[in-house]
């Protein structure tokens, strides 16, 4: 009984529909390409610490992988031989270069 009462309702228009609120992303895309840009990103922005922001873990990564991969590099091409690539390789891991131009 409810549910005819409603239809004839709307029907007749006693019941109407609202238009559906607009929940506009410009804000938000603006936002985010200053973001982009280096805006809104301070100090007083930041509300995790360094490690939770960018993680260390994620950055050793990184870098392990470069490196290794110029070791391996060097290897095929014969600049380096398997007993100094062994031994750079070992120093890549124990934190002995920052960075592929120190190595």
């Amino acid at each position: 009984a409810v549910v005819s009462t409603q239809s004839t309702g709307v029907k007749d228009g006693l019941i109407i529909r609202k238009p559906v609120k607009v929940h506009s992303r410009a804000r938000v895309r603006k936002n985010a390409e200053a973001r982009r840009k280096g805006r809104h990103m301070g100090h007083g922005k930041r509300k995790g610490t360094a490690n939770a922001r960018m993680p260390t873990k994620i950055l050793w990564i990184r870098r392990m992988r470069v490196l290794r991969r110029l070791l391996r590099k060097y290897r095929e091409t014969k600049k380096i031989d398997k007993h100094l690539y062994r031994e750079l390789y070992m120093k890549c891991k124990g934190n002995g270069f920052k960075n592929k131009r120190v190595l």
